[in-house]
């Protein structure tokens, strides 16, 4: 599988996924710092010889209490496995049946993304009203 940890020579291509989708606005500083973390697992997902960025994702694995802090797949390949492999990615460091979880938030209205949590196992807890800067609730899910 074409899945391996982040380095800062990826930030170029996770900086412009990231712009492409408009989704978050983390810097280079703040990619660095998630790379450097000795508790974040930072994964891509590359294609071809020239290593082709089409997604990532980072967590930060916190003994039972983990968090997906963002997850991205290239607009042309959304749909195709990327994501959930990246998913993979963070589980595989998990134990769920001792009890480990994993929490994330999510945008009220990405009703996609919402799908794709869902397929994956995660169920909704909790809301945060007003989480975002335009007013948008922000929704919690575990797994």
């Amino acid at each position: 599988m074409p899945i391996r940890e982040m380095t800062e020579a990826d930030l170029p291509q996770v900086l412009a996924l990231q712009r492409e989708l408009a989704f978050q606005d983390w810097n280079e500083k703040q990619f660095m710092a998630e790379i450097r973390a000795n508790y974040a697992l930072c994964v891509v997902y590359t294609e071809g010889p020239e290593a082709k960025l089409l997604g990532y994702a980072i967590f930060h694995l916190m003994g039972p209490d983990s968090e997906l802090l963002s997850i991205a797949t290239t607009p042309s390949k959304q749909r195709s496995g990327i994501g959930s492999a990246l998913m993979a990615a963070g589980f595989a460091k998990l134990d769920f049946p001792s009890g480990d979880q994993m929490f994330l938030e999510v945008r009220e209205g990405n009703a996609k993304a919402r799908a794709f949590y869902e397929k994956h196992g995660f169920t909704q807890y909790n809301t945060r009203k007003n989480y975002y800067a335009d007013g948008e609730n922000a929704i919690l899910y575990k797994r």
